[in-house]
């Protein structure tokens, strides 16, 4: 009878499921989405652990969900929570009822070489190529200081070695350049990432020589502190063992020690774009700010701004509290760009370069000098082999192309034995 029951177990886990890929419409929130299906939103609220309710608040417009319905009935829905986890809603056998949790995102790493000749542009040539433009927004940072990307002529050739999240055959998350090497004006160009940075070769050698370099009228927005004090006691994560819930949960923020009533100052200018309670995470202020971030302050005591009200870096919108879900008086700091979450830390204090808006003079510079390892040799040598062969292993997936998905219910049946099963630290 036993060995009946785990038979029977394992045919349920391979059935495969069709999903429908979409984008959240803005300004919609979960519990409007859930109620479009008859689905009572304070019902189905009351069963969330109260340490999740702040996730169902995050859900920006324009983000991808996956969803199934038959007939006018919700059966599952997953809406991810950065590049590791995603929500999951799922309809309970013969029931009303339906349940939540935070499961892992069944993704595959992609490990591939393009090689290609200009034809028309870097990003346009990577779209007919591999249908992955955003590769060439990172391949300019690395060779920025040596190549002027809207100079890149017909015929020039690029090949890249990199690694890609695969979410169903579309790109998911940011792609690591492990090393490039370009052909421009009769020079090569040859870049191999470090644990910090990219080295980076002209002719084969590092640039000590003088080089041109255009110099550029650059576009800067300059983060603040939230606090007076900062200390860290909860990182940023996407993934992190939670100590009461005993599962994975994303820690999409830092938070900070405090004492109740404890001032909280903007990270930057701009303007206030809710100031309120909001789920889980208590009083809350957020503000947006210029080239598309967003900073949200969670858990505060008091209040200092309203929804519409223009602020400058540095002035108190708040102050500490302990509101909301929360263990003891603290700041939850989350930061967003253009919907995307981003570790808050490598932002506070700094000057961050969103953008160039002219072109002023042209200098002279010089660089550190150093050589290639045995190993680099061998990543150049078969770069330059397969350069501008046309060549890729993998093409990817668009939206439009992947209007549906087949999700095999094993995956999800499995992320959920090991969030059960798995053991961490806080």
């Amino acid at each position: 009878m036993r060995s009946f029951m785990l038979f029977f177990f394992l045919t349920l886990s391979i059935v495969a499921q069709e999903f429908a890929i979409k984008h959240w419409p803005k300004g919609l929130s979960f519990g409007e989405y859930i109620e479009q299906y008859n689905i009572d939103a304070s019902r189905f609220y009351a069963k969330v652990n109260p340490e999740d309710l702040k996730f169902l608040s995050l859900i920006e417009g324009g983000a991808l969900y996956f969803e199934k319905a038959n007939d006018g009935v919700l059966e599952e829905l997953l809406i991810p929570l950065g590049e590791e986890m995603q929500m999951h809603v799922k309809k309970e056998s013969n029931a009303s009822e339906y349940s939540f949790d935070i499961i892992p995102i069944d993704y595959k790493v992609i490990k591939d070489t393009v090689s290609f000749e200009i034809e028309n542009g870097c990003y346009t040539d990577l779209l007919k190529s591999i249908n992955n433009p955003h590769l060439a927004t990172y391949l300019k940072k690395i060779f920025s200081d040596y190549i002027d990307f809207s100079k890149l002529q017909k015929g020039d050739k690029v090949t890249i070695k990199y690694k890609q999240k695969s979410l169903k055959g579309m790109p998911w998350g940011e792609p690591e350049i492990e090393a490039a090497f370009i052909e421009h004006k009769k020079s090569e160009f040859f870049a191999v990432k470090e644990k910090e940075g990219y080295k980076v070769f002209i002719n084969n050698q590092s640039p000590i020589k003088e080089q041109k370099k255009i110099i550029k009228k650059a576009q800067y927005i300059s983060f603040g502190k939230p606090l007076p004090r900062l200390k860290v006691t909860s990182k940023f994560t996407y993934k992190r063992w939670h100590p009461i819930l005993h599962r994975y949960r994303p820690h999409l923020g830092t938070d900070f020690r405090g004492k109740r009533g404890t001032p909280i100052y903007a990270l930057a200018s701009g303007k206030v774009i809710y100031a309120g309670w909001m789920r889980g995470y208590g009083k809350v202020v957020k503000i947006a700010h210029s080239n598309g971030f967003v900073s949200l302050y969670a858990h505060q005591s008091k209040i200092y701004v309203r929804g519409g009200e223009r602020v400058k870096k540095g002035q108190k919108i708040g102050a500490v509290g302990n509101t909301g879900r929360s263990t003891g008086p603290h700041l939850h700091l989350s930061l967003y760009r253009y919907g995307k979450h981003k570790n808050p830390m490598k932002y506070i204090n700094r000057k961050i370069k969103v953008g160039v808006i002219a072109k002023k003079v042209v200098i002279k510079t010089q660089k550190q000098a150093f050589s290639l390892t045995q190993k680099e040799k061998r990543v150049y040598n078969t770069l330059k082999k397969v350069s501008a062969k046309n060549t890729h292993s993998y093409k990817w997936k668009t939206l439009e192309q992947s209007e549906h998905i087949t999700i095999k219910r094993e995956k999800i049946n499995a992320n959920r034995v090991k969030l059960r099963s798995s053991k961490g630290a806080s």
